[in-house]
């Protein structure tokens, strides 16, 4: 799957709930995650995830494949494959597997992420204590995030001096 997104590295992360909120976004979730980037050895432009999340006091383990491909102004176009889903016993099995495969362990992040969706827009708004730092991604369809990002959030954008990463 095709993945177009727009990364934008903020100080505050509420007046983009805020914003998602008063313009009908509607909430999907909002998680405590534990995520674990892998990168390939032979080409770091291919990474793994293994991502620990917790929602509403249940745990859930996914394993996922990144290929990143061209970023231009914090426009990033890649790709994503499925989300396999694991039990806490296929952990070691998926480790293993990366470790012959040559990916290594380049990252150990956790956050809190806020997810909102409408008409074909994701916002995925992160709030990272490891490391400290904030991050609001706009994905979806490609016409629909670059009219989103020119000319919607602009304002959002100046207002608190915020730049693409």
């Amino acid at each position: 799957m095709q993945e177009y997104e727009h990364s934008f590295k903020v100080k505050n992360i509420e007046p983009f709930i805020d914003y998602c909120k008063k313009n009908g976004y509607t909430e999907i979730s909002i998680s405590i995650q534990n995520r674990k980037v892998f990168e390939n050895k032979h080409n770091p432009k291919l990474i793994s995830r293994l991502t620990i999340n917790e929602i509403n006091n249940k745990s859930q383990i996914n394993l996922d494949f990144k290929l990143s491909g061209k970023e231009i102004d914090g426009k990033k176009l890649s790709k994503e494959s499925e989300s396999l889903i694991l039990s806490k016993k296929d952990v070691n099995v998926v480790m293993s597997m990366l470790d012959i495969l040559d990916f290594k362990l380049v990252a150990d992040n956790f956050r809190t992420r806020y997810v909102y969706e409408k008409n074909n827009i994701i916002f995925e708004i992160d709030d990272y204590t490891v490391p400290n730092m904030k991050v609001v991604a706009v994905e979806g369809d490609e016409l629909y995030v670059e009219a989103l990002c020119t000319k919607d959030l602009q304002p959002l954008l100046k207002q608190y001096n915020i730049e693409t990463i």
